[in-house]
C-alpha cells in the first residue's frame, strides 16, 4: 500500500463518513443481538483508528475523543459487550458530530427529520 492510501482511511469527517456507512449494514440474524453488536462495532470501529481527532474545532475533541474510545473498546475484545442499544447511540453521535463539526466550520446545519 502507498502512502496515498490507508487501509481504513484517515481523515476527520471522512472516517466518520466511513464509519457511518456500516450504518446500513443489514442484522445477521443467525447471532444474537448482543454478538451482532460487537460484530458491527468489530467492523465499523476499524475507520477510528486513524481518526484525526486533533484536527477537529478544540470544542469537539473531547467528545470525538470519547466516541473513539468507546466505539473501539466495543470490539468485542474487552468488557462491557455492546448492545443494539451502544450501536444506536454510537450511530447517532456520529451524526450528531459531524453535524457540529459543519456548524463550527460555518456552515448552517439543520437535523434532518429522516436521517
Amino acid at each position: 500500500m502507498n502512502k496515498k492510501q490507508s487501509e481504513f482511511g484517515q481523515g476527520l469527517c471522512y472516517n466518520l463518513g466511513l464509519f457511518l456507512s456500516h450504518a446500513e449494514r443489514g442484522i445477521v440474524e443467525s447471532y444474537s443481538e448482543d454478538r451482532d453488536a460487537t460484530m458491527w462495532f468489530n467492523g465499523a470501529s476499524d475507520h477510528l483508528f486513524d481518526l484525526q481527532v486533533d484536527s477537529a474545532p478544540k470544542n469537539l475533541r473531547a467528545r470525538l475523543k470519547k466516541f473513539q474510545e468507546k466505539c473501539i473498546g466495543w470490539r468485542g475484545l474487552g468488557e462491557p459487550k455492546p448492545t443494539p442499544n451502544d450501536r444506536a447511540w454510537a450511530i447517532q453521535e456520529a451524526k450528531e458530530l459531524l453535524r457540529l463539526i459543519d456548524k463550527a466550520s460555518g456552515i448552517r446545519t439543520i437535523k434532518g427529520q429522516n436521517e
